[in-house]
């Protein structure tokens, strides 16, 4: 019985009851990756509530460049009204952050030398000139990530 069933559409389901139950969205959904048991690399899209871990929604997509056309159909099905959205640097761009706004989201998208002209626009801000109010050191994807 279970190989019969839609897993896109019992994940969409479960995502949107999810959803449903956690209203306001508190944070942000964000991007992540898995393996299958054979071992092989299963890439993922995902959005995540991370005030409680929930997966709200989730799409297997074709590596990374499979994930750029599945941002939008991800995250349509998800009440993003006053939620931020943040995303990695492969998700910045003028289509990912229209749809955002337009969906009554706010998004906190990375910049990376990949939007040059962005990039040379952020980096002549003052930031040493803003003051530090708070700072997050965490152990993640092998590495210690630091957040102002």
């Amino acid at each position: 019985m279970l190989a019969r069933v839609d897993g896109d559409a019992v994940d969409a389901t479960i995502g949107a009851w999810l959803a449903d139950r956690l209203r306001p969205l508190r944070h942000r959904p964000r991007a992540r990756g898995g393996s299958a048991r054979d071992g092989h690399q299963v890439h993922l899209l995902a959005a995540l509530d991370h005030h409680d871990g929930a997966v709200l929604a989730q799409r297997q997509v074709d590596g990374a460049p499979g994930e750029v056309p599945a941002f939008q159909p991800l995250l349509a099905g998800l009440d993003l009204a006053g939620v931020v959205v943040t995303a990695d640097a492969l998700h910045t761009q003028r289509d990912h952050a229209s749809f955002l706004v337009d969906r009554g989201a706010d998004d906190l998208l990375v910049v990376k030398a990949n939007q040059p002209t962005r990039h040379a626009q952020l980096a002549g801000l003052p930031w040493r000139t803003i003051p530090v109010l708070d700072r997050t050191r965490d152990h993640g994807h092998g590495r210690v990530e630091s957040e102002p």
